[in-house]
């Protein structure tokens, strides 16, 4: 089975970290609405896992769907070595946005369970090193990780969960999936909301409230956060003779003070200030 369409599988990387806890802790029961993935590389962690205090060795997966609860805590004696990955904008077919089909938070996922391991250490290197694009080849070892847990727990059928979404919610989900993928590859474009609305057969009211429900914001504001996320990498790896305008003509604004203001407003200063960060 394809949970996935190539074309339009562009998950957002929130954080990747590899923390070391060698003194005893506890962290409180939380969720997140997003998807997360832990890994214990080395050591063992004792984590709230579907309402049961577990010890979790290395080379365990944990994978905590949208507001699934779950805590940690560091034992004494104890020490352990994790990897947590937070990640949005997942949508895989007959699921629910930013879900993974598993039962449960802790994973069995046979011959890949080491496939996903040894990924995670190639990404601990790159983190590790931060050598040039590593953001870039980090995302693409995440994307692999995530097609591993994916085949495992097709192969574990007993561990993975059928589709579980109506088929309007199938169709909501498409169609925040194409807008997405459109607004990612068109960024630099004039685009309305009545163009994104007409292109999808849908009337703007619908859209707005659809596309809000899934990412947390209209698809307008989900625009300007994409171009000044475009707009906040040229200006940090450009040449430093790049002027503001022509950042701002880059990524899709011709009022370069419209654009330093909202850039100002979203980063907290100004175009010009980034090299200087």
């Amino acid at each position: 089975m394809s949970y996935s369409d190539a074309k339009t599988f562009n998950p957002e990387i929130l954080y990747a970290f590899d923390p070391w806890n060698k003194n005893v802790s506890e962290h409180e029961v939380h969720s997140h609405d997003f998807l997360e993935i832990s890994i214990l590389l080395e050591g063992q962690a004792h984590y709230l896992i579907d309402d049961k205090w577990r010890d979790v060795q290395a080379g365990q997966i944990l994978v905590f769907n949208p507001g699934v609860n779950h805590a940690e805590r560091q034992l004494p004696d104890t020490f352990s070595h994790q990897l947590h990955i937070g990640i949005k904008n997942i949508a895989l077919h007959g699921l629910a946005r930013n879900y993974l089909p598993n039962k449960t938070a802790q994973l069995a996922i046979g011959e890949y369970q080491y496939k996903v391991i040894d990924k995670a250490w190639q990404l601990v290197t790159e983190l590790d090193h931060q050598e040039s694009d590593f953001h870039l080849l980090s995302k693409g070892i995440i994307i692999e990780m995530i097609v591993y847990i994916l085949r495992g727990l097709e192969q574990q059928q007993a561990t993975s969960v059928k589709p579980f979404i109506s088929k309007t919610e199938k169709k909501q989900t498409q169609l925040v999936t194409n807008v997405i993928y459109y607004l990612e590859n068109h960024y630099t474009e004039d685009i309305s909301l009545d163009q994104l609305a007409r292109d999808n057969y849908v009337s703007t009211t619908y859209l707005s409230k659809t596309f809000k429900d899934a990412t947390n914001m209209s698809p307008i504001n989900y625009l300007i956060q994409l171009r000044l996320k475009n707009a906040h990498e040229i200006l940090a790896d450009e040449n430093p003779t790049t002027t503001v305008k022509q950042v701002a003509s880059a990524v899709g604004y011709d009022d370069v003070y419209h654009f330093s203001k909202l850039f100002k407003k979203y980063y907290g200063i100004s175009p010009s200030q980034v090299d200087e960060k």
